[in-house]
């Protein structure tokens, strides 16, 4: 078994895309790592849940959730987790690479912490899985977020997207004081975003073999 690594044994750097659902997460990802790519990084997008066997329970949890208990629900996210963090999160910091990865351990906790688990247990929980370098919280209004799923995507609101619990998420999210989160103004264009994320990524990538970062 591959045990994940402590920040001072690691080689790359673990980028997360945290917030409540229509913020722009997935969109900003990718434009992060083509801007990335493009300065001849080793990139490695992912996410959560992932496409393995658990995560594709959790995908079903999206239209069956009444399925599934509490605990039901918090074990696939943990067990797709330590599968991930095994198979793919700590190979690739090991080897130096850049992951950015939608949604980690800090969405379990704001959605789950919404249907009534402990936070700091449900952070204690999830203490096997590595700090993300950046964890970059886009926030905007809750209503900018369900127009963007219902209009611009054309997504019908899943259980996990009602308003209830996104303004219970989104409180979480906020309430969490972990020095790597880094709030995201994710109202404005998706460049006017996309040049927020650069601003605030760059810094972390300087000490890291490659391309000079000095300009955009």
């Amino acid at each position: 078994m591959i045990h994940p690594t402590n920040k001072d044994e690691k080689k790359g750097v673990l980028i997360v895309f945290e917030g409540t659902d229509g913020t722009g997460k997935s969109t900003q990802q990718k434009l992060l790592a083509d801007y990335l790519n493009s300065l001849g990084h080793q990139v490695v997008t992912t996410r959560e849940p992932t496409d393995g066997p658990f995560g594709q329970k959790i995908r079903n949890l999206y239209v069956n959730r009444g399925n599934y208990t509490a605990e039901d629900e918090l074990s696939l996210f943990l067990n797709d987790r330590r599968e991930h963090v095994e198979t793919l999160l700590t190979p690739a910091l090991n080897e130096g690479k850049i992951i950015l990865c939608d949604r980690y351990f800090l969405s379990t906790v704001a959605y789950q912490g919404a249907i009534g688990f402990d936070i700091e247990d449900l952070l204690q929980r999830n203490s096997f899985a590595p700090d993300p370098d950046i964890a970059l919280l886009f926030q905007a209004p809750l209503e900018t977020g369900r127009h963007r799923i219902t209009s611009g995507r054309g997504d019908t609101l899943n259980d996990f997207e009602k308003s209830e619990s996104l303004v219970r998420v989104a409180e979480i999210f906020r309430s969490i004081n972990r020095s790597y989160i880094q709030p995201v103004d994710a109202t404005g264009s998706i460049e006017e975003v996309h040049q927020r994320v650069v601003s605030l990524v760059l810094p972390l990538l300087s000490g890291l073999p490659g391309p000079s970062l000095a300009q955009e």
